[in-house]
């Protein structure tokens, strides 16, 4: 565990491991998950790793469905969590607001595509 302090620990779900189930940890030493299963299943990610976090949101921010925490070297982690704004809101504590990002809608890649 590279949290000495959690602050909050939340039920979630990973899609690394197949909607693996488990929980969220956020506290001083960074981002974890464990899944509730198979202790060898877990994610730790410093803060000092995390690049940017990428939040998808639907109906006018009232639904987020899923999180991207994108990592400097091992690419991107993908998260649904029980309750993600107040996830979100404590992880502003350690990651710079400039650093939450929201992706390009849909559409808005489908007709990229198109104009190449």
């Amino acid at each position: 565990m590279i949290n000495e302090q959690p602050r909050l620990v939340m039920p979630a779900t990973s899609f690394l491991y197949q909607n693996s189930y488990g929980n969220i940890v956020i506290g001083d030493g960074g981002f974890e998950y464990f899944d509730n299963k198979d202790r060898r299943k877990f994610i730790e990610i410093p803060w000092s790793e995390v690049d940017y976090v990428m939040v998808s949101v639907f109906f006018k921010e009232h639904w987020i469905p899923r999180i991207q925490v994108v990592t400097k070297k091992n690419g991107g982690y993908i998260f649904a969590a029980k309750e993600p704004k107040k996830l979100l809101k404590l992880m502003q504590d350690y990651v710079p607001k400039e650093n939450f990002v929201k992706p390009r809608p849909m559409f808005k890649r489908i007709s990229g595509w198109f104009k190449h």
